[in-house]
């Protein structure tokens, strides 16, 4: 029998379409490729922001670039320059129309819109079955990038929530050249709580309320500090909301998603997208798109994200524990690692391409006993927890 296609992606969100992009630009063409979605169409919901480590397929659909950014606490303000490596917005509207362009100029590749997935995946002899909105699929691989379940909070260290608005101010009030990366308008002890702001212009700008904290926060969580943060951010001026988005990211995943058989993996925000430590993805994202495909176009499986190199990962891992069991103390962490290290080693670590030497100066930055008692902590846990786990 012979399959529906060749291969199935399951969600057609940032990493769906990331991949389908990569194989319709693929010669020779790509195996036969399914998108599914189960969105009937796409909006402006959100934007990706990365720093401009080299040229990239996205150049022409970057909506903003900074060439400084500032942190800011109550006891310390850091602004950097980054003009050799800019901190560049993209939104969602242009990203998804130019994924709906390439894959549509495809032969091999299809994107279904309003065809969502209604039961888990069924392995049927040498290939998978997937019961959609319109009718039963099968392909010889598949690729899932939606949430494997509902997010649980054991399921990461720490979560990254957020609520954001896209206001237009009565008065010019944002100095468009510099994102406020961290604005730290207090010290919390339960989480950390800063707010992000993206000026378009001298009139506009994308403020959001972050949060780091144990437990995922939806947008209504959030919507009082939100309210405060555009009247102080925006001088008190007044204002109308253009847009607005949410959402949470995972920080450190503590869960991992086993995959139900060959010829299956997962990718996206819950399987490894996201930098632990930051959660920024969508450069992450790419690079996964693009090994996936070329794997793909070598008679391979398609892959899931690989893990980043063990020092940095380690380097998260002690982050978030510290960050975790004392977050009054993570402005000034911060503000540490962005005052007191070259600004490109920071971003170099910060987009996952940071060097040993890199990764070493900025631990340097950092204070010294706060982390060793942490590892201390941490080295006293572990033998409860091989017990539990034996």
């Amino acid at each position: 029998m012979r399959p529906d296609a060749d291969l199935l992606i399951l969600g057609g969100g940032c990493a769906g379409l990331s991949l389908g992009m990569q194989l319709a630009d693929q010669a020779p063409p790509a195996e036969r490729t399914v998108i599914l979605e189960a969105r009937t169409e796409y909006i402006n919901d959100r934007t990706w922001c990365f720093w401009r480590l080299a040229p990239h397929r996205f150049e022409r659909l970057i909506a903003h670039s900074w060439p400084a950014m500032a942190i800011r606490s109550k006891q310390r303000s850091v602004t950097v320059d980054c003009r050799l490596t800019p901190y560049q917005m993209l939104e969602a509207t242009p990203f998804y129309a130019e994924a709906q362009g390439r894959i549509n100029r495809s032969k091999n590749v299809d994107l279904v819109l309003g065809a969502g997935v209604r039961d888990t995946p069924r392995r049927v002899g040498k290939m998978w079955q997937v019961e959609t909105d319109n009718g039963p699929l099968t392909a010889r691989h598949v690729v899932d990038t939606r949430p494997p379940r509902p997010s649980r909070t054991s399921d990461a260290m720490l979560w990254q929530s957020f609520f954001g608005q896209e206001i237009e101010c009565t008065a010019p009030v944002f100095d468009p050249t510099t994102v406020g990366l961290m604005d730290f308008a207090e010290a919390r002890t339960d989480d950390v709580l800063f707010h992000y702001v993206l000026p378009l212009s001298p009139c506009r700008a994308l403020i959001e309320t972050t949060v780091f904290g144990p437990r995922p926060l939806a947008a209504a969580d959030l919507a009082i500090v939100q309210a405060a943060a555009v009247k102080r951010l925006g001088h008190g001026a007044g204002f109308r909301v253009l847009r607005a988005e949410s959402g949470v990211l995972p920080m450190g995943m503590t869960t991992r998603f086993p995959v139900p058989g060959p010829g299956y993996s997962r990718a996206g925000l819950m399987s490894g997208a996201a930098r632990a430590s930051t959660g920024y993805a969508f450069q992450r994202i790419q690079r996964w798109a693009q090994a996936a495909a070329e794997s793909i176009r070598r008679g391979g499986p398609p892959i899931g994200h690989e893990p980043g190199p063990a020092l940095q990962r380690a380097m998260d891992r002690l982050f978030l524990r510290v960050v975790r069991d004392h977050p009054d103390r993570a402005p000034d962490l911060f503000i540490r690692m962005f005052g007191n290290a070259d600004p490109a080693r920071v971003i170099r670590f910060l987009s996952d391409q940071g060097t040993v030497a890199d990764c070493a100066v900025i631990g340097s930055t950092l204070p010294l006993q706060l982390f060793l008692g942490e590892m201390l902590k941490g080295m006293v846990a572990m033998p409860g927890a091989l017990r539990e786990a034996a």
